[in-house]
């Protein structure tokens, strides 16, 4: 009989020691945001997507920001009949294009701007780390900011499926997703012939950046992104919409809602007839 009570009392300590086990796993994982946001380029790097963050600060998406500045990208703005000396930092349009998540939630926010109160809200800029003041991962890769998919890239350690991420944004219509900015018509480079296959070589090429710290981070290497690549996501399928803006009286840049490829109050993705 006591040999029966012990054994008892240890099948029931095991499960007692294997729930405890399941609950610290499960409250390991993250709960998703209730709505989208823009949270940087530096937030995907680190023990996510170093490769590619390196590759990316050297890229021309990751020194967008830069040919803003007056002297910088001489060449370009001449060939779009801007003035070169010009201080374009804080111009709406040129905002739109050259950084991340520019008037949506959590995006980056030009020089002098306040809240109403009148306290500083403008994006703190790091020459080392750039993130939002660039062309960031999440102009490419999301609708209305990763803030939410990142999560569950996160819980599920990469192996999520596109379905898991796309219900939160995250858009794999990238070709379609250059023409927001290089083929749309209120850019003043706007390119309708983007060669998108040669373009896209140059966004991150990671390759050149792995080492021994992010070897681990190569997600090519370890076939996440082949396994998902079999399967169509439903942007693939019929791209989103792509957003027109308009230039208000106060200098502040409008989002049409008809364009907008998320919709706020349904929390809805709004893709192309």
């Amino acid at each position: 009989m006591g040999k029966t009570i012990k054994t008892i009392s240890l099948i029931l300590l095991s499960v007692f020691f294997l729930a405890g086990v399941a609950d610290d796993a499960e409250a390991k994982k993250k709960k998703v945001p209730k709505k989208p946001k823009y949270v940087g380029a530096a937030k995907c790097n680190g023990s996510c997507h170093d490769p590619y963050y390196q590759a990316w600060k050297k890229s021309p998406h990751g020194k967008s920001f830069n040919s803003l500045k007056p002297g910088q990208g001489a060449d370009a703005k001449k060939k779009a009949k801007l003035d070169p000396e010009k201080d374009y930092t804080t111009d709406p349009t040129c905002l739109r294009c050259h950084t991340t998540g520019y008037r949506q939630s959590g995006g980056f926010k030009p020089a002098g701007s306040k809240n109403k109160k009148g306290k500083d809200t403008s994006t703190k800029i790091d020459p080392e780390e750039p993130s939002k003041e660039q062309v960031g991962c999440e102009m490419c890769h999301s609708v209305a900011g990763g803030g939410q998919f990142r999560v569950v890239m996160k819980n599920t350690k990469g192996k999520f499926k596109k379905e898991e991420t796309e219900k939160y944004g995250q858009r794999w219509d990238y070709e379609n997703v250059c023409s927001r900015c290089h083929a749309h018509p209120k850019s003043p480079h706007g390119d309708a012939k983007l060669d998108y296959a040669k373009v896209k070589a140059t966004v991150h090429p990671y390759e050149k950046f792995i080492n021994e710290d992010n070897a681990d981070q190569n997600i090519v290497k370890d076939g996440k992104v082949k396994e998902r690549g079999k399967a169509k996501a439903k942007s693939e399928e019929t791209p989103l919409l792509i957003e027109d803006w308009k230039i208000t009286k106060k200098g502040k840049l409008k989002i049409s809602k008809e364009t907008n490829p998320y919709n706020k109050k349904k929390k809805t993705f709004n893709y192309k007839k």
